[in-house]
């Protein structure tokens, strides 16, 4: 069954994470309309959707940092936790960790004085007071001092970023996603504890505090001799920040900013324009489908290291022929959650008691459910193209990654603004199938026409060739 469907351990890890996350999100889900209040659960996912906006300061570069060291681990391997092979490989690998980790310290410090700032604004605008807002049922909210709590574990776990975005690079993401999923339940039981015992959007400082430690254990612990070697390399060869890094990492970076306005701005402007009950109906969803996605996509995004390495091989037969099988993968899974959620949605709309009538009054209506889970599948083949190109170390998909962005963040905030939530879910459908899917896919295949080239002798053609140095 593994090898039908393409499963290794880094994969099997990922997905059960991703899975995990599903499954005990319905549990977190529950808790959360049992245990928060309509306007609470608004404040919850605001927080997450204010959280987002790390990517102004850290700027993508996790993900130039993965392809770049998955291209000099081709050349290297682990030898009892420390680094050996190519010194030219190793050296450049060195370099980059040293940038990257000066790079993220610095972001993580403007990111956490920034966002608290920016929050704190929003949040005040939207109550008048800088502490408390009470809702329709007589009860408090308190904000303020669970937003900059979350802010600081969040800004000091982005400064261990660039060291996990090393490893996973590095070909160790069995590793990393064996630690991850058994830090995703540990993460899950606090949450629920906190929820539990009446400690409201705290709930969300409990599960960065496990986040920060697992990233810690696993950046300062257990892999401290593979950084160690990375520390004490002397600096022969290193890798060229202007011509290697730069040039994608901007692309990304632009993208990553408009990609924030196509999917989290609507759940903040609805927040302002109708209110945080509101907010949370739609965070719910957002919550549940983003899951969906994120277990799908992890079938693919986990091969990162493998496209990089197959493609310095320039063997890219083997890469088509997993990406293609991945891919399909992928997608099936996203059309089976979406599907599933949607008729667990009709479920709970169409028998009354009071369990399924407490669930309906935390979630929108069908339509909308379904309006919204087909944009979703709508995405899914744009994100697989997305990385199967970006794993060249090349972004060709700024331009259409600001039109098809600034296109979506148009129709969701406008029609939202006017219509509510399904205004918001039918702009994101408009725009993801209209405009960003189309222009994504047919990007990934003009690139892989051209990068992909070859004559009857296999070497690249001249086109080709000019690509490739580009």
């Amino acid at each position: 069954m593994a090898r039908r469907f393409d499963v290794d351990r880094a994969v099997a890890y990922a997905v059960a994470a991703r899975g995990w996350q599903l499954l005990t999100g319905q549990v977190t889900a529950l808790l959360i309309m049992f245990c928060l209040t309509k306007v609470e659960q608004g404040y919850y996912y605001a927080f997450v959707w204010l959280l987002g906006m790390q990517i102004f300061v850290e700027l993508g570069l996790h993900v130039v940092i993965i392809n770049v060291a998955s291209h000099e681990w081709s050349e290297l391997k682990s030898v009892d936790g420390e680094v050996e092979g190519s010194p030219r490989a190793l050296s450049r690998l060195a370099s980059l960790n040293r940038i990257a980790v000066r790079w993220y310290l610095f972001a993580a410090a403007i990111f956490v004085v920034a966002v608290s700032v920016a929050g704190v604004v929003y949040f005040s605008g939207t109550t008048g007071s800088a502490e408390f807002v009470t809702d329709a049922e007589s009860s408090t909210v308190r904000w303020f001092s669970p937003w900059l709590v979350l802010v600081l574990l969040t800004g000091l776990q982005l400064g261990l970023l660039p060291m996990t975005s090393i490893l996973e690079g590095c070909g160790q993401l069995a590793t990393i996603n064996q630690f991850r999923f058994w830090q995703g339940m540990a993460g899950s039981f606090v949450v629920w504890s906190l929820l539990f015992g009446g400690f409201g959007v705290w709930a969300l400082c409990g599960s960065a505090a496990v986040r920060l430690i697992g990233e810690s254990y696993l950046a300062l612990g257990r892999y401290r001799k593979f950084f160690a070697t990375l520390r004490d390399q002397p600096p022969t060869e290193v890798v060229d920040w202007k011509s290697e890094v730069v040039p994608l990492q901007w692309r990304i970076a632009v993208q990553g900013a408009f990609h924030w306005f196509a999917t989290h701005l609507a759940g903040l402007v609805l927040f302002k324009e109708y209110g945080p009950a509101v907010a949370g109906q739609f965070g719910l969803m957002w919550t549940v489908l983003t899951a969906i996605q994120g277990a799908a996509t992890s079938w693919i995004d986990t091969r990162r290291p493998v496209f990089g390495r197959l493609i310095a091989e320039r063997n890219y037969s083997e890469l088509d022929r997993r990406f293609f099988s991945l891919c399909r993968i992928s997608i099936g899974l996203v059309l089976a959650g979406t599907l599933l959620f949607t008729v667990g949605v009709v479920v709970v709309n169409q028998f009354s008691n009071w369990f399924f009538d407490k669930i309906a009054l935390k979630l929108p209506d069908v339509q909308t459910v379904l309006i919204y889970s087909l944009g979703f599948i709508a995405f899914q083949p744009a994100v697989c193209a997305n990385i199967y190109v970006r794993a060249h170390k090349k972004d060709p998909f700024l331009l259409a990654s600001i039109i098809s962005n600034s296109a979506i963040a148009a129709l969701t905030v406008s029609l939202g603004t006017i219509y509510g939530i399904v205004g918001s879910v039918s702009g994101y459908l408009i725009g993801v199938a209209g405009i960003l899917t189309p222009l994504w896919v047919g990007i990934w295949w003009v690139t892989r026409q051209r990068w992909h080239a070859v004559d009857d002798n296999g070497s690249l053609t001249a086109s080709a060739s000019q690509e490739e140095g580009l």
